[in-house]
């Protein structure tokens, strides 16, 4: 219990003073007594109490006039009395407080049940702390509800100039009526800032954006590019503003860095996953022969060429880092002193064989196409290009007509050119040269050296029997002739056995 006179002489210690404190006490009562909430030292503290006890002259509010007085202390108020006072505000309420028991104490603060606890005007984060139907938590800009919002005002918002707290150039961005209004074009009221770059499709995503302008919803993806501040200035956006690449992909190493030292060289960063263009955008003269597989973005360039490589080295994969067995049937011919590009054009397609094998090979190449049937290397040289270095073919594999040769001359190679099968040795060359061995016999008969007279070339014995030497010695054998000859040579030696 605490007397009156002792009530006025705390209070003179407090924040409003004794005049203020004893003026909104109930008159004397012949020595009666008054509780006094132990609370009240907290509530005056409130914004409701601030506001109803700091008034001055006929406005100030006795607390009388809100709570009844008696020796049994403070009555708490009903909540209709304040439509004593407020008529007007109490015909406008809280715009969302459809189905929801509000009153004016929900929202305008008169009791507190700690110390030391920071009061704002209005109670809004007793509610909007926690989601409220589909409107989310509110996070930012909680401190100054009514710089913003007059719930007793239709409309209830009047958003603020917000410049007023943010000193910000707008150079790229929808206008409004308002400074509120063009800045609430990008960030939507209770947004966190980074919410405002998800905004910028609602226009650059629009068919009827030029197309430098359009942006691909999917450019924006998770864990890359999450939103277009992760690239561009915030309220700016320029392309000379733009950070570059390298501030977030610092270590990454491209192919060629000398030609592709700027990222969107290749890649579109509007685009989804910023996809990259198709090499032969700019790398127009590769043949569209190629054969090569594409990777697995599509790309038949990048099948070859890393176009992130993890280490500097050679601008293309090894080509046995694909082409391995069986399909070289375990061998790689010349691998001793050539590459791959030595035969191939990487980006030339799969080379004819003539031409593979001219640019080395020349001389026989261009003899072999004297002979239709020598034309295709592969047909003597089996396996090729790829195959083990192996002997040719036999020439009767292909020549099975050609009767094997006589004595001492075990090859053909011996008498003809290879690749041209032209004859490039007669019987004389070996036969009648001052180096060998003479013929004996009739063969040293001048008439009888030409040898295709008698000889055919490919087979083991000459013609023989009179109808063969009949063909130039014309006259027939002597009466005298003591039988019938069967063979001239019996008689008329060509050759003397040792």
């Amino acid at each position: 219990m605490t007397s009156r006179a002792a009530l006025v002489a705390v209070a003179a210690l407090g924040v409003w003073g004794c005049e203020t404190v004893s003026s909104v006490l109930p008159p004397e009562q012949d020595g009666g007594t008054l509780t006094v909430p132990g609370g009240y030292h907290l509530a005056r503290m409130t914004p409701g109490h601030r506001a109803h006890l700091a008034l001055e002259g006929e406005q100030r509010v006795p607390c009388r006039d809100c709570h009844a007085l008696a020796d049994a202390g403070f009555a708490a108020p009903p909540v209709t009395i304040c439509a004593g006072c407020h008529e007007a505000q109490q015909r406008q309420h809280h715009p969302l407080d459809a189905g929801v028991s509000m009153s004016c104490l929900t929202c305008h603060v008169f009791l507190a049940k700690e110390p030391g606890v920071r009061f704002e005007k209005w109670g809004c984060m007793g509610c909007h702390a926690e989601a409220q139907g589909t409107k989310a938590p509110i996070t930012v800009h909680l401190e100054r509800c009514d710089s913003c919002h007059r719930p007793h005002d239709a409309p209830f918002t009047a958003p603020a100039d917000c410049t007023s707290c943010h000193a910000v150039t707008l150079v790229h961005g929808a206008k409004g009526d308002t400074v509120a209004q063009t800045c609430m074009n990008c960030h939507p009221p209770h947004s966190k800032a980074p919410v405002a770059s998800q905004q910028c499709l609602t226009c650059h995503a629009r068919g009827d954006m030029t197309l430098a302008a359009r942006v691909s919803p999917q450019a924006l993806f998770p864990g890359g590019h999450p939103g277009c501040g992760t690239c561009h200035s915030p309220h700016t956006f320029q392309k000379n503003a733009v950070k570059p690449c390298s501030s977030c992909h610092e270590k990454r190493l491209v192919l060629a860095p000398d030609s592709h030292a700027k990222c969107d060289t290749c890649h579109q960063p509007h685009q989804p996953m910023a996809q990259p263009k198709p090499c032969v955008s700019c790398h127009q003269k590769i043949s569209a022969t190629l054969k090569h597989p594409a990777s697995a973005e599509g790309q038949t360039c990048t099948g070859c060429h890393v176009a992130h490589p993890t280490e500097p080295g050679p601008i293309a994969v090894p080509c046995l880092s694909c082409h391995q067995e069986p399909e070289l049937n375990g061998h790689v011919v010349h691998a001793a002193t050539l590459s791959c590009d030595s035969c191939h054009l990487p980006h030339g397609g799969k080379p004819k064989r003539g031409v593979l094998c001219v640019t080395c090979h020349e001389e026989q190449v261009l003899a072999a196409k004297q002979n239709k049937g020598h034309a295709d290397c592969n047909q003597c040289h089996a396996g090729l290009p790829h195959a083990e270095s192996e002997a040719p073919r036999a020439c009767l594999s292909c020549h099975e007509d050609k009767v094997p040769p006589q004595k001492k001359h075990p090859e053909c190679a011996t008498c003809h050119a290879s690749h041209s099968a032209k004859v490039i040795a007669t019987c004389a060359s070996c036969h009648l040269s001052p180096t060998s061995e003479a013929l004996p016999g009739l063969h040293a008969v001048q008439k009888h050296r030409e040898c295709k007279t008698c000889h055919a070339a490919h087979t083991p014995e000459p013609r023989r029997g009179p109808a063969a030497c009949v063909s130039c010695h014309r006259r027939l054998p002597p009466a005298s002739h003591p039988t019938p000859p069967t063979q001239c040579v019996g008689c008329h030696l060509f050759t003397q056995e040792k």
